[in-house]
């Protein structure tokens, strides 16, 4: 993990991820204390069926990337199918 607001290099394998029932594992590649104010990167491994978050808002912009699999994305009210 991050010690300082400097650059770092992290395998994925080697970041500490996080497990909540029903919405799979994440990990934010952030320390506890260290937070980047213009970008967040978090990468999510989600089950068939399971849920990543609730509509919220960001302050600038949100983007997602699948590597497997497919999701929806509902926004707004419309639902959008994301693929690989």
């Amino acid at each position: 993990m991050p010690v300082d607001e400097g650059w770092f290099v992290l395998n994925a394998r080697d970041a500490e991820w996080l497990a909540v029932d029903g919405s799979g594992a994440w990990t934010p590649f952030q320390g506890g204390h260290v937070r980047f104010g213009q970008v967040g990167i978090a990468l999510n491994v989600l089950g068939r069926g399971e849920g990543m978050a609730m509509y919220h808002a960001e302050e600038a912009q949100e983007d997602f990337l699948v590597l497997k699999g497919e999701g929806l994305l509902i926004v707004e009210g419309e639902e959008r199918p994301l693929k690989t």
